[in-house]
């Protein structure tokens, strides 16, 4: 095991945990914790563009050299299973339990494994029904919303699978789920004013991007300023290309709001 080695495996795994959601304290912590495991003190900085490494070797019998690595971030998904996988791993390192190249295996082998988009559909339907249910509709409007987003979030999927702009694709989505809503409540179901306002909210409901607002809030407490600070505004854009949606759906419909 070279320095080198060490210092991409690191930048690897830092990369992988941002990739799959995880928050920047523990991005650092954890990547710190496995140099330390084998016997090298580093340094990790993430930044809003790119992973950083510094390994730094001392010893009574050795010059002390330093050894630096950096690499591109790349935004990913949410992928709890993932993060608990690359944490775990992580955690066997520091106890000892896994020499370098078993860690260096055993992380290469991870793989993303994506839900099948019929089941996914389906869920965030049921979901979505719910939460009319919860906020007062009827079963009218349970159905509505079940279908509506359903449709919004199969559109979703479709959009992701060709790599396009969130910005675009959270647009495209609030103004699918706001007209699909409309148009199944007020001409399949005839829902009363309230009941099709309830259907047309509730559908919207699985674009809110509460994940990475969490992560903000968390990196800009635990004092990771920038990268808190760019995932706040990602959410922010992310919301107001939501709203671009709504304003263009309302645009074309009858009515003047929910």
């Amino acid at each position: 095991m070279t320095d080198r080695e060490l210092a991409e495996l690191i930048a690897y795994t830092a990369d992988r945990m941002y990739r799959c959601g995880a928050e920047t304290r523990l991005i650092i912590q954890t990547s710190e914790r496995v140099a330390r495991a084998y016997g090298r003190p580093a340094t990790v900085v993430v930044t809003p563009e790119m992973i950083g490494v510094k390994l730094r070797a001392d010893g009574e019998n050795e010059t002390p050299t330093e050894c630096s690595t950096f690499t591109r971030i790349e935004r990913g998904g949410l992928n709890m299973h993932n993060l608990v996988t690359y944490t775990r791993l992580c955690q066997e390192a520091e106890k000892g339990n896994l020499s370098f190249e078993e860690l260096k295996r055993k992380l290469s082998e991870i793989r993303s494994y994506p839900y099948n988009p019929l089941l996914m559909t389906f869920l965030i339907g049921i979901a979505t029904a719910c939460f009319s249910f919860i906020n007062g509709g009827d079963l009218n409007t349970g159905i509505t919303a079940m279908l509506a987003g359903s449709i919004t979030m199969a559109v979703k999927l479709l959009l992701q699978k060709y790599h396009l702009f969130d910005m675009f694709i959270f647009t495209v989505c609030g103004f699918t789920g706001t007209l699909s809503s409309f148009l199944i409540g007020a001409h399949l179901f005839e829902l009363s004013r309230y009941n099709l306002a309830v259907a047309m909210v509730v559908s919207l409901l699985l674009l809110v991007p509460g994940f990475p607002f969490i992560n903000g809030i968390l990196d800009l407490f635990k004092g990771y300023i920038s990268m808190g600070t760019v995932r706040l505004i990602h959410t922010i854009i992310l919301v107001a290309s939501v709203c671009l949606g709504i304003i263009l759906a309302f645009s074309i419909l009858p009515i003047n709001g929910w």
